[in-house]
Parts: structure tokens; C-alpha cells; sequence
């Protein structure tokens, strides 16, 4: 039982720093999926309707510690079937490939990647460990996490993964189904604007007590420099602090605070973003039309050793800096508990409730539309994983996610499916 509780002390973990998309150290990784769904199916495309089978994906990572060097990367191949396709196995693809089950499951051709997961097929990253606490960092996913932040909690392609604060997408109400997701910037070595995590850097690590980092994203230019910075202290066990800011040099940048208390059992996590005339995905004419927005959300993670159980409940809240605009919000929360020596059941169930436009609820406004409200989303995703060896795992999974759209048309969509996972460590 004491190897069950140091799985969940790893779920622990991850769920505390968002993600962890690249290995934390030497190894190998393999995962193996099939599955397949229902995706959603708005404009009733019978090429679209029924279940449909995902194929199968392969993803790979290595990562590999060499002196004072560090090369890490990942390769994601998958035989899939294409979303319209009726070929049956004529329309099966081989390529290496980004999309996965909850690509199909989630896309519902509005807002973008947070709903529609999409992930390049690969990364490749480069650490030179110049001194003791001192790195240079270059790579396509160098993924360097500087505080906590609402959690996906694993790549797409892994068991634990979920949608991020409930489903909610990023755009003003009337040009998502259901809008209100706030970018939290404290993977620093992003460019949200451009959606990637490439990025050339330097960071300085003081033992467990300081660090500090600046990050150049791919896709800055001379005639629009830009670069991102980020500090964390932590004085004490019991408190760790965070500050990051994505978009220095330019005017909509993004800013990020974050706080952990750390009470052995009990872990509060909290955290704060600005994100700056942020216009991505704005269907309105104007760039400008939206301006800022901000959000701010807490997780609790409790971890209950005497029944092998960890509960980590989370809850967000996002605003718009236009006042016609009302707030979103989320609730969720992911639970993990280890029986029989080698099974763990996990589940994560949300709820969120879009933001609206005042203006659909005023008689004389010409957005005037008394049937629409911000939508909804539910979703629920419950697993269980059977850890066959300390090498090898089984999962079992099923997704379940229901929207409805402001404008009050209500949409389902679910995937289930099998990962077998190796891991060399």
C-alpha cells in the first residue's frame, strides 16, 4: 500500500504545478491508446453522427542526463480515423500527429486549443547545466512551470487529463458557446499570442529557495522585441510565492501571481492573472473591441493517507474589463483512491457558467435576445487504473461532457477508451 500512496503523492505533485508534459528526469515513457466516442454534432452532418472509433496513438518520450547536460524529447505517431470520413479503414491515417480523443470529442469548431486540443506531434529540448543552480534552456516544450495555475493535470494524450476550468473558452460572450477562460501565464517560456511553449531561456535556481528566469518565445522579432520573466521564493516549507510576466516590451502582455501553502496534508493553492488587451479569437471588427481580462481561482489539495485517498477541489472566477460583459466561473474537482494493493480509481468531475452580454437583456439594444444567457458546461471523467508492475499500467477511461450554448442549443459528447502506459522509472 505504501507504493499506492507514492503514486498518489506523484498525482499530488502534478496537479500542483498544472502539467507535467516533459519527464521530471531520466527515462523512458511509452503510452499506448485506443479509444473511441461520440463527438459533437452541431450542424447535424450525418458524416459526423455516431460512434466513432479514434484509432490508435502512440506517444514516446526519452529523456536523457549526461554530465551537465540535459536532451529530452517526444514523438506522438497515431492510425487514426478522420472525424467526417465513412470509409470505415480506407480513412484511417498514419502520421505524426497532435490530435487526439478529446480533439474529436471537444471540437466544436469554436474558441481554440483549450477546447480543441490540438498539441504538436513532438518536442525536442536542450538544457546545459552551466553551474550548480544555473540553466540554458532551448526547445520547442522547455515547459518551465513557475507557480500553480487552474490544472489539466497531464497532457492529452495521458489517463489524468481534463478539461481546464470546466470547459470554459477564451473569447467575449457571442463569439464562444460558452466564454469565459482567463490564460494563467506561469509557464514562462510561452507566447500565448502565437500558442507555443518554444522558447530560448535562462534560469537560476538557489537550492529550493529562489528561482528566477527570462525566456525569449519563438516567433519574437527585432521590430517587436518581447521577452518573459518570472521569480519564485520559498522562505519556508509552508510557503512558496510567485510572480511571472509574459510580454514584457509590449502592451498586451500577460501577469501572473501565485501562492502555495503547504500543510503536508492540506496544500491551498491560489493564483491571480491579468491578461492585458487580450484580443485572441475576438469575432467582433474591431482588435480592440474586448480589452483586458482577468481572473483569479484557488485549489486545495487534502491528502488522506489512512485511506489511500487524495481530493483536490478547485474553483475560478474570469471578468472582462468591459462592463456590458458579466463574470464567469467554474467549480470542479479530481479525486484519487488506491485499493487492492495496485488499483487506483480517479475522477474528475466540473461545472461552468459562461459569461454574458448585458445588452442581450435590454430592449433597446440591438444585441436584444431575451432567450440567451452565458451556457453551460458539465463534464465528468472517471478512470481506473490497474498498476500491473512497477513498470507497466493499465487504464480504462470514459468522458462525458454536455455544453450549452448562449444562444440555449445544448450539445453532448463523450469518449471512452484503454491506455497502457510503461514508464523506466
Amino acid at each position: 500500500m505504501k507504493k499506492i500512496i507514492a503514486l498518489a503523492a506523484a498525482v499530488l505533485l502534478i496537479s500542483a504545478s498544472v502539467s507535467a508534459q516533459v519527464l521530471s528526469k531520466q527515462g523512458v515513457k511509452n503510452t499506448l491508446s485506443t479509444s473511441f466516442g461520440m463527438p459533437y454534432d452541431k450542424a447535424g452532418n450525418s458524416d459526423r453522427s455516431g460512434v466513432r472509433l479514434y484509432g490508435l496513438l502512440e506517444t514516446l518520450q526519452v529523456r536523457l542526463d549526461v554530465s551537465k547536460f540535459t536532451a529530452e524529447g517526444m514523438l506522438n505517431w497515431g492510425a487514426l480515423t478522420w472525424w467526417d470520413a465513412r470509409g470505415g479503414f480506407d480513412s484511417i491515417t498514419f502520421e505524426n500527429t497532435g490530435i487526439t480523443p478529446f480533439f474529436y470529442t471537444n471540437n466544436n469548431n469554436e474558441g481554440g486549443w483549450w477546447t480543441n486540443p490540438y498539441i504538436k506531434g513532438y518536442y525536442v529540448n536542450f538544457l546545459w547545466h552551466a553551474t550548480d543552480g544555473l540553466d540554458f534552456g532551448m526547445g520547442t516544450r522547455l515547459n518551465w512551470v513557475i507557480g500553480p495555475a487552474p490544472s489539466s493535470l497531464d497532457n492529452y494524450w495521458s489517463y489524468k487529463a481534463h478539461v481546464t476550468q470546466g470547459g470554459l473558452e477564451d473569447a467575449a460572450p457571442g463569439a464562444a458557446d460558452v466564454a469565459g477562460y482567463t490564460y494563467y501565464a506561469n509557464c514562462y517560456t510561452s507566447l500565448y499570442e502565437l500558442n507555443t511553449k518554444s522558447a530560448i531561456g535562462v534560469r537560476y535556481r538557489y537550492e529550493d529557495f529562489i528561482e528566477a528566469g527570462i525566456t525569449i518565445p519563438s516567433g519574437v522579432t527585432t521590430s517587436t522585441p518581447l521577452f518573459n520573466a518570472a521569480f519564485k521564493i520559498h522562505p519556508a516549507k509552508v510557503f512558496t510565492a510567485s510572480i511571472a510576466y509574459e510580454g514584457i516590451l509590449r502592451s498586451n502582455g500577460n501577469l501572473y501571481t501565485g501562492l502555495t501553502l503547504d500543510f503536508d496534508y492540506i496544500i491551498l493553492d491560489a493564483y491571480l492573472a491579468i491578461n492585458f488587451r487580450n484580443t485572441r479569437l475576438i469575432a467582433d471588427s474591431s482588435p480592440d473591441q474586448w480589452g483586458s481580462h482577468w481572473g483569479t481561482g484557488a485549489a486545495i489539495t487534502i491528502s488522506i493517507p489512512k485511506i489511500n485517498m487524495i481530493l483536490r477541489p478547485e474553483t475560478g472566477f474570469s471578468f472582462y474589463n468591459d462592463s456590458n460583459y458579466t463574470m464567469a466561473w467554474y467549480v470542479g474537482g479530481r479525486l484519487d483512491f488506491a485499493f487492492a494493493d495496485n488499483f487506483v480509481l480517479g475522477a474528475w468531475s466540473s461545472f461552468a457558467l459562461g459569461a454574458s452580454d448585458k445588452r442581450w437583456h435590454d430592449k433597446g439594444s440591438a444585441l436584444y435576445n431575451p432567450d440567451y444567457t452565458g451556457g453551460n458546461v458539465f463534464d465528468i471523467r472517471p478512470e481506473l487504473t490497474w498498476n500491473m508492475n512497477k513498470n507497466n499500467a493499465l487504464t480504462v477511461y470514459f468522458d462525458f461532457q454536455n455544453r450549452l450554448k448562449f444562444t440555449n442549443q445544448n450539445y453532448n459528447a463523450w469518449a471512452s477508451g484503454l491506455y497502457w502506459t510503461y514508464s523506466s522509472n
